[in-house]
């Protein structure tokens, strides 16, 4: 069967059942009557029942757009209030990291002040020590002279010589004290 064919015998279908009711009123009359009566006990038994399982389904519906709405919202506000957060956060690591740069840098000043101080006590202690070194050789120089003339003069009045004799002396005497 084609297409064509299967149409025409719906059509043909559709013209019997309206000419039908035309030609027996008494089964359009049988039809109204039997669907008032199911109108009526849908309407006596099921129709609040079918009218509260509505509206309850239409309710829980609305309460859950209501409640995605809320938490849309919360949500909403949670993540301002996490970006605000992360901004305070953010600004106070700065300030935090800002403060201990400048301690940091307070401490390097300082401990070149005391470093600075050191060196210079050092310095200043070392002159000291140089100086009184100093003063120390002196007073041995001069010391060694004394004791150089001493020896000198004791042995020039324990012979009076000439000069020539006088000059090996002194030289003898200088090469002794360099000795010892």
């Amino acid at each position: 069967m084609d297409l064509n064919a299967i149409f025409d015998e719906l059509v043909q279908g559709i013209e019997d059942g309206l000419n039908s009711a035309f030609d027996r009123p008494d089964i359009v009359l049988l039809n109204l009557i039997a669907f008032f009566v199911l109108v009526w006990i849908v309407k006596t038994f099921f129709w609040s029942k079918v009218t509260s399982f509505i509206d309850q389904r239409q309710q829980a519906l609305h309460q859950a757009m209501e409640d995605a709405e809320n938490e849309r919202a919360r949500a909403m506000e949670i993540q301002a209030k996490a970006t605000k957060d992360y901004e305070q956060m953010k600004e106070e690591t700065r300030e935090l990291k800002e403060k201990l740069t400048q301690e940091a840098y307070q401490q390097q000043e300082a401990l070149l002040e005391q470093a600075k101080a050191e060196a210079k006590r050092k310095l200043d202690q070392a002159e000291k020590d140089i100086q009184f070194e100093i003063e120390q050789a002196n007073e041995q120089i001069k010391q060694s002279i004394k004791e150089i003339a001493f020896v000198a003069a004791e042995k020039i009045v324990k012979r009076e010589i000439d000069e020539s004799v006088h000059q090996d002396i002194i030289d003898e005497i200088i090469e002794e004290n360099m000795k010892s």
